[in-house]
């Protein structure tokens, strides 16, 4: 009888119990939650101020408010008597603000009436505004009736800001964090740093100043392998297109939220915008697809689990045979896996006005092909393997019109979670 996968690890002695896809996919949602949370929450709050929807006008009125002109009419100084004997002063100004809809005459300081202890202190407010003087105040748009002329500092509204800020940049931390390790045990990032040291770095490399259009192979030869000399980046990261679907995603339902607010406010004022309200369902509709499209992507990423191409040498040179370590990571049922070792040709010309670049494949041998495999979580399936370089190879080559690009192939096609192919960049010199 099949049993339900564990949802958390034990460690009994030297062997584990568990599921660490389980925790790691776990890991990814609960720091995609918190930066969807927490960017949703800022462009809402920001959206709703700037629409002066109810929420905002109730929690944070002062906010809302536009800046305007009125002019001093009076001035006093308001006085009541506390049950002790003790007497309490209020400044009161009496300002008249015209607005594009009607004129409103009326006492105001502050929203919040303040009442001073010291009569001095009061009076010395007083006397900062001139009858017949004009002011800078600020009302809600919607009601010059709540006209002040002193703002409070709101602090609820920064502390919110604040919460969701910290939402959002834990998140995004977290959720690159846990993609960029996720499929590398402990034990493996152990072994990389132990045969980093072990491990002679010196290979077949050339003085780069000799060929000037040989594309720099620095970046393919600064990581250490665990089997072999160097493991080789991958060319287009599956994390960095989870990152471009969860980026797109959160715009996209950032904009969203505030045409849905806008819309909002319009039906408050019982002056609905049809056109918006479309507009507003549309985009709604999009938001979903893209969020249902993000959350496919992290289940296809976790069930396919990384590749990683592990190489006995670098740069690689014609006619010479090169050792290869095939690991792959996941969930998964294999039907079918290609390694290929490519060749390519590009150019780039001028079509009329337009600028054009086609690229053509001149070279494609396969260096090795798998056939129903089945990948467990914390059992990446592994291969070594063997490829040439062949004797009349091109070299590799850049230049502002032209390139010839050499590259691993690693295609392969998984029950549930489709074709992929991911792409391994190598550099080729000349022969010596």
């Amino acid at each position: 009888m099949a049993r339900w996968p564990r949802l958390w690890e034990k460690k009994r002695g030297k062997r584990r119990t568990g599921s660490k896809l389980i925790g790691s996919v776990g890991e990814a949602m609960f720091f995609a939650s918190l930066l969807f949370l927490g960017s949703i929450g800022l462009v809402a709050v920001v959206a709703s101020i700037a629409f002066e929807s109810v929420v905002a006008t109730y929690l944070f009125p002062e906010a809302t408010y536009v800046s305007g002109k009125c002019v001093v009419m009076e001035t006093n100084l308001g006085e009541k008597q506390l049950d002790g004997g003790e007497v309490r002063y209020q400044p009161m100004i009496l300002v008249h603000v015209h607005t594009k809809k009607d004129d409103y005459y009326g006492w105001t300081y502050r929203r919040n009436p303040t009442w001073y202890s010291d009569r001095e202190t009061a009076e010395q407010i007083v006397a900062g505004f001139r009858p017949g003087w004009e002011y800078p105040c600020w009302y809600a748009s919607y009601d010059p009736s709540t006209v002040i002329l002193r703002r409070s500092t709101s602090f609820a509204l920064w502390i919110v800001l604040l919460v969701f800020a910290s939402f959002a940049t834990i998140g995004a931390i977290g959720m690159f964090y846990t993609l960029l390790l996720f499929g590398a045990s402990a034990e493996r990032r152990s072994a990389l740093a132990k045969s980093a040291q072990k491990i002679e770095l010196i290979g077949d490399l050339l003085p780069p100043s000799a060929y000037p259009n040989i594309p720099s192979g620095d970046n393919l030869t600064n990581s250490p392998g665990v089997r072999l000399a160097y493991r080789l980046p991958i060319e287009v990261s599956p994390a960095w297109w989870l990152f471009a679907t969860l980026l797109f995603s959160l715009i996209w339902s950032g904009m969203t939220a505030v045409f849905a607010l806008a819309a909002i406010a319009d039906l408050e004022r019982r002056e609905p915008n049809w056109f918006l309200i479309l507009l507003t369902i549309a985009a709604i509709a999009v938001g979903v697809w893209s969020i249902y499209h993000f959350l496919r992507q992290i289940a296809l990423h976790t069930r396919v689990g990384p590749t990683y191409i592990e190489i006995s040498n670098h740069p690689l040179l014609p006619g010479r045979d090169y050792k290869l370590h095939l690991s792959q990571a996941g969930r998964m049922h294999i039907k079918k896996m290609r390694v290929t070792l490519v060749c390519e040709e590009e150019a780039t010309f001028l079509h009329g006005t337009d600028v054009r670049t086609e690229t053509a494949k001149v070279y494609d041998a396969e260096v090795a092909n798998f056939r129903g495999l089945v990948v467990r979580p914390g059992a990446p399936f592994e291969e070594q393997l063997h490829f040439q370089i062949p004797p009349a190879a091109m070299h590799s080559f850049k230049s502002s019109h032209n390139a010839v690009h050499w590259k691993l192939l690693v295609d392969l096609d998984a029950k549930g979670a489709g074709r992929q192919v991911r792409s391994f960049p190598i550099i080729v010199y000349p022969p010596v």
